[in-house]
């Protein structure tokens, strides 16, 4: 069984599944194997409340400035929350540095058991014979070109514990562990564009959470707003959704 989070405890879990922290809670880097730099501010919200995470480079008095903000910020528990203080937040963060990307997201958690109205498919997960095999062969073979295309360009991107939806021998569909940590972890999916469509988006994400090395984990799953395919994935496993975000770089 996973363990059991109160609801306004999750927001906060995220984020530390998402960043490393620094110890004055600035967000250091993004909590993924590649250490990419993460947002200079994140919102995350449920319906009991938000967290505010800010990257350490930012100034001081801004800082200051986005944490009374976002302590003045509605909850952001439903689907279609926006945070009242955006314009704000963007002109803050404007005035020290342009802003390269502002996302509206939202975040579920995986519950103990998941729907099952997934598709025949072949699984092939990680730390298994089968698992052992694949890499082999894409080490070898190298990966097919509609795979490297969705950013797997060897095996090394495979961040594991991943399982894999395989059709007629090829990949169609990855779940790998796009942030992990000692309790809890987030799923990242990828599937082939000429298998979208077809479910194996929840049957690979089915299988990865299913993965003994996260037993006893708690798990979650985000996307962007924009992202319709994706929010139809989390709601074909049952996920319970959490809150809206915002990530701005």
């Amino acid at each position: 069984m996973r363990p059991r989070v109160e609801d306004r405890d999750l927001p906060a879990l995220e984020a530390a599944t998402c960043f490393v922290l620094t110890d004055s809670g600035r967000t250091l880097r993004n909590q993924a194997p590649d250490h990419g730099v993460g947002p200079r501010l994140y919102l995350g919200g449920s319906a009991s409340g938000n967290v505010v995470r800010i990257r350490q480079d930012v100034g001081g008095e801004a800082a200051q400035a986005l944490e009374r903000l976002g302590a003045d910020e509605p909850p952001l528990g439903e689907a279609d929350s926006t945070p009242v203080h955006l314009g704000a937040y963007l002109e803050i963060l404007a005035a020290e540095a342009p802003v390269e990307r502002c996302e509206a997201g939202l975040a579920w958690v995986f519950p103990d058991r998941l729907g099952h109205d997934f598709p025949a498919a072949v699984l092939v997960s990680s730390h298994t014979p089968e698992g052992d095999r694949l890499l082999g062969q894409l080490a070898e073979k190298g990966m097919p070109t509609d795979v490297a295309a969705l950013g797997f360009v060897d095996v090394g991107e495979l961040w594991a514990p991943w399982c894999v939806v395989l059709h007629e021998g090829g990949i169609a569909s990855i779940a790998f562990a796009a942030r992990l940590t000692g309790v809890s972890a987030e799923t990242g999916v990828a599937t082939v564009p000429a298998f979208r469509g077809r479910g194996y988006a929840a049957a690979a994400t089915a299988g990865w959470a299913s993965h003994p090395a996260l037993r006893g984990k708690t798990l979650f799953y985000s996307t962007s707003r924009a992202n319709v395919s994706s929010q139809r994935v989390a709601a074909r496993l049952g996920l319970r959704f959490i809150g809206a975000t915002l990530s701005i770089s």
